[in-house]
C-alpha cells in the first residue's frame, strides 16, 4: 500500500512517476483538470515534488 502525493490516502493501485505516487482518481483528475480550472494550480503544486525530487537523485 502506498500513500498518494496527492490526496495522501492510501491507496494499493496508482502509478510511479519517478518516486512520487499518484491514485488512479487523482490521475484522471489531473489529465481532465484544464488549466482555468482553481484545482490546476492545486496540481502543479503537489506535482513539483517531481522535479524536487529528480534534482536530488
Amino acid at each position: 500500500m502506498h500513500q498518494c502525493s496527492i490526496c495522501e490516502t492510501n491507496q494499493t493501485e496508482g502509478i510511479f512517476v519517478y518516486h512520487v505516487f499518484i491514485c488512479p482518481s487523482c490521475e484522471v483528475s489531473i489529465i481532465q483538470t484544464e488549466p482555468e480550472d482553481p484545482n490546476y494550480r492545486f496540481f502543479v503544486n503537489k506535482l513539483k515534488r517531481l522535479q524536487q525530487q529528480t534534482l536530488n537523485s
